[in-house]
């Protein structure tokens, strides 16, 4: 009878020259059978490094490790076949967004804001919105209102804008002191004119002192004309100051609305209606499928980025029980870093919905994607396309 570390031992010899025969002699370097027997046999093995070429990667440790590492890229009638890409939805590019809190306060509304014909929103006998329940997968466009939060405060503080807005119209309409300023201004004048007009008929009639006081009033006068359009001039940028406010408070208002900025659907509901809500938090996730990225791999040995980039791209859609869907792309990106040997390239693609309403790409996906480096390549067929297992491989 072998004891159990026997037995381990013969499984551990046996999986270590089975990984040997099936990676060649060539490429396992000099200590390397002697360490794989002194470590855990249960591990897969790494080439050495020792002469490796760009196609040699160490063995993956699970599935999402095994998904992510290239393989497989061929060439067909003109076109580079990658295999194994996979469908993401990339951040920043408008593809996916977050609805969140604008400021705090409560959720008092929280659904798909119907819209009449003109596109005004819909109100009901109670004058609240008409809504429909968010709920995941619910179809919405950019400019939907979905929601808002608590803004009665705002509100008022907008009323109170619109009340100083009016008393500053009045104010700047109002050009009555001018006019005293300047009819003042013309007594004034005159008032000088006459005490200096006698004092020269009749010397010493006027003493100089009292002359010389009505000369000050006029020009005191005159000068009152200048102050009261200088008052009408700040008036009116006074009404500026109170638009300025009653939009600032709009804005606010509406930021209080939530608001889809994208065509898609909802994919995540984060919050409840009647819930605290703090600047920042989440509330919704929407995504959009109808345009989405596809992530793939070349040699780098073989390829250089300028020979892809910009290309067209053929990409494989594969759904359980019915034949491979062509959809049409371009390559939009190809990053100029090499990782495991490869060029990582980013293509956009126009997705499609089957019979039944369900799009044909689906982020986390793998497809096959064929660039067309030649123009006038022949078109691919279906019968073509690599078969791909529930595990990720070929």
């Amino acid at each position: 009878m072998k004891t159990m570390f026997e037995k381990r031992t013969l499984l551990g010899v046996a999986a270590t020259l089975a990984l040997v025969g099936a990676a060649g002699v060539a490429s396992f370097g000099n200590g390397d059978l002697e360490r794989a027997l002194m470590e855990d046999p249960s591990l897969p093995l790494a080439p050495s490094g020792v002469g490796a070429t760009a196609q040699e990667r160490p063995l993956a440790s699970n599935l999402s490790e095994a998904a992510a590492i290239p393989s497989g890229v061929y060439e067909k009638d003109g076109r580079i076949v990658v295999p194994r890409a996979s469908v993401i939805v990339p951040k920043g590019e408008g593809y996916e967004a977050l609805v969140c809190a604008n400021g705090q306060g409560l959720l008092v509304e929280f659904g798909l804001c119907e819209r009449d014909e003109k596109g005004a929103l819909v109100v009901g006998e109670d004058g609240t919105t008409k809504r429909r329940p968010l709920l995941r997968g619910l179809q919405v466009r950019k400019g939907d209102v979905l929601g808002k939060q608590k803004d009665a405060e705002l509100v008022e503080q907008k009323i109170v804008a619109e009340q100083e807005l009016l008393v500053a119209r009045k104010e700047a309409d109002k050009k009555l002191e001018i006019e005293v300023a300047e009819a003042a201004a013309l007594v004034a004048q005159a008032s000088w004119n006459r005490a200096d007009s006698l004092n020269k008929t009749m010397p010493g009639s006027v003493s100089p002192e009292e002359v010389e006081e009505k000369r000050y009033e006029y020009v005191r006068a005159y000068k009152s004309i200048d102050k009261a359009k200088f008052d009408l001039e700040v008036n009116i940028e006074k009404v500026k100051v109170a638009e300025a406010r009653v939009n600032a408070a709009e804005v606010a208002i509406e930021d209080r609305k939530l608001i889809s900025p994208i065509d898609g659907f909802i994919d995540d509901v984060m919050q409840n209606e009647g819930q605290w809500l703090r600047e920042g938090d989440e509330i919704l996730k929407i995504v959009r499928l109808d345009k989405v990225q596809i992530n793939g791999a070349v040699d780098a040995e073989r390829y250089a980025p300028e020979t892809i980039d910009g290309k067209k791209v053929v990409v494989w859609a594969r759904r359980p029980g019915m034949e491979p869907q062509p959809l049409e792309g371009k390559i939009v990106f190809v990053r100029q870093i090499v990782e495991s040997g490869h060029y990582y390239f980013y293509a956009d693609v126009q997705n499609k919905k089957n019979a039944a309403g369900y799009w044909l790409l689906n982020p986390g996906s793998l497809v096959t994607v064929e660039i067309c480096v030649d123009e006038d390549a022949p078109a691919p067929k279906a019968a073509s396309v690599p078969t791909i297992n529930p595990t990720g491989s070929l």
